[in-house]
């Protein structure tokens, strides 16, 4: 399945796939650490290395204000058309897409 080898490949883990999927859903708003860790009810640390993953797996650009703020901007097309397929697959079936996908932790 390409989707869970995209996971496999780029997200490690849940919290990558939904901060990726936030960031996919506002992808013209630039997002920091804070903001998505209230969104999202996660500890700031955790939004803070999902964040880092993405940027380093090249599904994020990022910008330095008075905080390090990211967002959904992948380096190539097929890294952006397969992020938006792996986050449409999971918002139309959160569980099932969870369990699809394996991640190396």
């Amino acid at each position: 399945m390409p989707l869970a080898r995209f996971a496999a490949t780029h997200l490690g883990s849940l919290e990558d796939l939904k901060v990726l999927a936030l960031c996919v859903e506002e992808r013209d708003r630039w997002h920091d650490a804070p903001a998505i860790a209230r969104t999202l009810g996660i500890p700031r640390g955790t939004a803070r290395a999902a964040l880092e993953h993405l940027a380093r797996n090249n599904l994020l650009d990022l910008r330095i204000t008075g905080d390090l703020r990211y967002r959904f901007r992948p380096g190539t097309s097929e890294l952006e058309s397969q992020a938006l397929a792996l986050v449409d697959a999971y918002r139309r079936n959160p569980g099932q897409a969870s369990e699809a996908i394996v991640f190396g932790e």
